[in-house]
């Protein structure tokens, strides 16, 4: 008889306590409002009846809803606080049209059984179809049903009404326009011996840490009588004109511009700018046709952008140099050189980022000779010479991203 008592006492005090609360802190809507309970051994349908004169919400329990509780609680959403209480006694909670029924999990899956399927289409504006559709599978039931429509962009899912609500909110959270990146590259052969004229701060951060002031270089595995060197990555220093430089370089004929490419991709898309030539390799397949197979010897640069909340851009650089060998195989087939390398580097909007280091060495003969006189034998060497020149030149890549902002980017467009 005390302890009951003492209990209906407890819950007394603990009622007592929400309605010195404010109104709006009591009927809050989902989640809103803090509550504090202070509870031992209590009834769990009078801990319910508790939480719904506190929120406002109407709350029903299933017959299976009963045991005893402990709770001590310090200002927590009710929401959350009510589903701690139900977890540690392995009840659910489900809200459907305003009223929040309480129920085990075994009840909830089998009533969801019986509950009849609905179909709902949902356009997708910004993002793509598919790939929303990997995060929709995995919140629907054993019943659902989604399947993407590329032509549309759309979403068409079947499930119960509850998982069907969730798939909007889903929709509407993820499907929100982003900014954009136009990427401006320039793709340039240098004079080797011209690199430090350019103005080029030769250290980048690292993959651990973008602020470090440590060198990435990525290793060539080529030949070196045909290229030389290591991937080396850098930042264009403050204040350099990078096109008044390099069109004097074009004027003293020690820069060669190969490709000015240039792309607007959304942020964290990724962009493949290449510049050279593809070339037919004839081969023959297991049954003896001749099969055509067309391969890239060029300047490759893969970039992903990802912008951070302080409008810096980490970019995801992958540059690939491919080339012809002067080496032929047994068979007189062709050998293609490349080499890669991954890697990451952090710049500010508008800043460029170098990529340099495959140096390419193209050797040459000079013949001079006095006409007629080169022509006597024994004597005619006297009157003519030979001369070798070797020149080294570097492939390098400028990459500069700009961030282009949304109430800049024009109408809303859904991506391709």
């Amino acid at each position: 008889m005390k302890s009951k008592y003492l209990l209906s006492l407890l819950l007394l005090c603990a009622l007592l306590h929400m309605s010195s609360l404010p109104a709006a802190a009591q009927r809050g809507g989902y989640g809103d409002g803090l509550i504090s309970m202070n509870i031992e051994g209590a009834e769990i349908r009078s801990v319910l009846r508790s939480f719904s004169e506190f929120s406002g919400m109407n709350i029903i329990a299933g017959s299976d809803v009963k045991g005893t509780v402990t709770v001590l609680l310090h200002n927590v959403p009710w929401r959350q606080a009510l589903d701690h209480v139900l977890k540690i006694n392995d009840f659910v909670a489900v809200e459907e049209q305003g009223i929040i029924r309480i129920a085990t999990l075994n009840d909830v899956q089998n009533a969801e059984k019986m509950i009849e399927l609905e179909t709902r289409v949902y356009q997708v504006n910004f993002a793509r179809s598919n790939e929303v559709k990997t995060i929709v599978d995995k919140m629907l039931t054993p019943r659902g049903m989604c399947q993407s429509d590329a032509r549309t962009n759309s979403l068409v899912v079947t499930d119960i009404p509850r998982v069907l609500n969730s798939v909007q909110f889903l929709v509407d959270t993820l499907d929100t326009q982003t900014d954009q990146v136009m990427i401006y590259a320039k793709i340039v052969e240098v004079d080797k011996r011209v690199r430090r004229e350019i103005g080029i701060n030769w250290t980048a951060g690292n993959l651990e840490n973008p602020l470090a002031t440590t060198q990435i270089q990525g290793d060539v595995t080529l030949t070196p009588a045909e290229h030389t060197g290591r991937f080396s990555f850098g930042r264009l220093q403050e204040g350099v004109n990078l096109n008044a430089v390099l069109d004097a370089l074009e004027e003293d004929e020690r820069a060669n511009i190969l490709s000015e490419p240039s792309v607007l991709i959304a942020d964290n898309a990724q962009a493949v700018i290449l510049s050279g030539k593809r070339i037919p390799i004839t081969t023959l397949d297991q049954a003896g046709n001749l099969v055509t197979t067309f391969y890239d010897v060029a300047v490759k640069l893969t970039v992903t952008p990802h912008i951070n909340p302080n409008k810096q851009i980490m970019m995801e650089l992958v540059p690939e140099v491919s080339d012809l060998s002067t080496e032929a195989t047994v068979s007189g087939g062709i050998i293609i050189l490349t080499s890669s390398v991954n890697t990451k580097l952090m710049v500010n909007n508008g800043e460029t980022a170098v990529i340099g280091g495959v140096i390419r060495s193209k050797e040459s003969t000079l013949k001079r000779q006095v006409p007629l006189l080169h022509a006597i034998p024994l004597l005619g060497n006297l009157f003519q010479y030979q001369s070798k020149n070797i020149d080294n030149t570097e492939i390098m890549i400028f990459v500069t991203p700009k961030i282009v902002p949304v109430e800049l980017a024009g109408a809303p467009q859904k991506r391709e």
